[in-house]
């Protein structure tokens, strides 16, 4: 006779369960976490589970990965979004301006310098712990005076930005809280 509670296995069917409810001459058998229903013919009681080996079938396993890789589904769309750790701006004046040919160098470096020192601000608010300035190479003169402005702030430091991905066109800059 099997009633609820019971440790139960399916015949012609590997592993077990337990009983969760029976209703007339069907039972649903919880396997694995998962409640299924089957006929109570189709069911044997396991009285003396500790003399036998379970015996652990490739249908288990699959079963119980599949259901590991939904949670971990779960779990990453819980998650919050990983914040962009590098935060980027090209100084060069065609990506500052669509024009600029009216402008003199001391205001096109004017310029590009009250750029720079608003994303840094805009970083900071952003709390972006790293920023990359691509200044380019040209005569210097850009690097020289971002790099001597970088030195009157507090809480940052920098070197120059990955050769591989830059060249020596760039100054990466490290935000401290």
């Amino acid at each position: 006779m099997i009633s609820v509670g019971d440790t139960v296995r399916v015949l012609d069917e590997p592993g077990q369960g337990k009983v969760v409810s029976i209703l007339d001459n069907n039972a649903l058998v919880e396997i694995d976490g998962i409640e299924m229903p089957f006929e109570l013919t189709e069911l044997v009681k396991v009285e003396h589970d500790h003399l036998v080996k379970p015996s652990v079938s490739s249908n288990d396993e699959r079963a119980k990965k599949r259901l590991e890789a939904i949670e971990a589904k779960k779990r990453l769309r819980k998650m919050q979004p990983i914040r962009q750790t590098t935060y980027e701006l090209d100084l060069h004046m065609h990506e500052l301006l669509d024009r600029f040919d009216h402008m003199s160098k001391g205001e096109m470096l004017q310029y590009q310098m009250r750029c720079c020192k608003q994303f840094l601000q805009e970083a900071r608010d952003k709390q972006f712990k790293k920023v990359i300035l691509i200044h380019g190479v040209g005569e210097g003169i850009l690097k020289a005076e971002v790099r001597n402005w970088l030195d009157t702030l507090d809480k940052v430091t920098y070197h120059d930005a990955p050769y591989r991905t830059y060249g020596y066109g760039a100054t990466e800059v490290v935000l401290w809280r």
